[in-house]
């Protein structure tokens, strides 16, 4: 699991106190529904969390599979989220 999904679920904090008060600074835009874990976004709804190999599927998908081809680096990241 991510340290923010620990955090969230366990309340599991680094050992490094530094690190620990940027954890719980952080977790605050990330919310657990339904065992999955989300990014809250400012004007998104509510952003999946994925892990490499989700997210190197989602990349290939868009890259060649079910939206095509595309433009740039921009438009992929827009057809991302």
């Amino acid at each position: 699991m991510t340290p923010y999904k620990n955090f969230l679920i366990q309340g599991e904090l680094p050992p490094n106190e530094d690190e620990a008060r940027r954890l719980k600074w952080k977790a605050n835009y990330y919310v657990i529904l339904n065992g999955k874990l989300f990014k809250r976004g400012l004007t998104t709804s509510l952003l999946k969390c994925l892990n490499s190999q989700q997210a190197n599927y989602v990349m290939r998908e868009l890259q060649r599979g079910i939206c095509g081809l595309h433009t740039g680096g921009c438009s992929l990241a827009t057809k991302v989220v």
